[in-house]
């Protein structure tokens, strides 16, 4: 299960809260993301840092967050392999 499963992807919820409190769940969401990087003594790339401010502040959704993420890490993997 993606961690942000359940975040809603929308600016108004189905229970019919606005956007802050949408912020504030994925916020919430993101912050409890990188404190499980932390824990593994791992740390978000900027570019990924990048996309989750996106992705809070309602730029992008869940699925486009995750594809754009799974982009980077490919990049990542290719220009490393390529060195």
């Amino acid at each position: 299960m993606p961690y942000n499963e359940g975040v809603p992807k929308h600016a108004m919820t189905s229970n019919g809260a606005g956007s802050a409190a949408v912020k504030v769940s994925r916020s919430q969401a993101a912050a409890n993301a990188d404190g499980l990087l932390r824990a593994e003594g791992l740390q978000m790339s900027p570019e990924h840092q990048a996309l989750s401010a996106r992705w809070v502040a309602g730029e992008i959704d869940g699925a486009e967050l995750e594809r754009l993420g799974l982009e980077l890490v490919h990049q990542r993997l290719a220009t490393a392999a390529v060195q």
